[in-house]
């Protein structure tokens, strides 16, 4: 193998990890969201706040950095999964905002 190649494979093998790093949180984004929902049609408010807040500490904002940081590599994917979470940002703030409203 030339170094070259060598080169190259390093580079897609960078960029396949941060593509799937950001697919895998994604899902697990997803995954909330739907239970997010479920809480809210079962109208545990409590559970929707502290589900959401969850997502947004743990899953979202961290998610929002890496993209700002290391999403570049694996361009264009970054730009579509940047949008992905900072509109479940705003989908999980809105149901924070709701049950709030709900428990008042």
């Amino acid at each position: 193998m030339v170094k070259w190649e060598f080169a190259l494979d390093m580079v897609s093998d960078v960029r396949s990890f941060v593509a799937m790093f950001m697919f895998i949180n994604e899902e697990a984004v997803q995954t909330v969201g739907m239970a997010c929902y479920m809480l809210q049609k079962t109208e545990q408010w409590a559970g929707v706040i502290e589900t959401a807040q969850y997502a947004l500490d743990n899953l979202i904002n961290p998610a929002i950095d890496f993209c700002a940081m290391y999403g570049y590599v694996a361009v264009p994917l970054n730009m579509a999964y940047d949008a992905f979470f900072k509109a479940a940002q705003k989908s999980m703030q809105t149901y924070i905002t709701t049950a709030q409203l709900m428990l008042a």
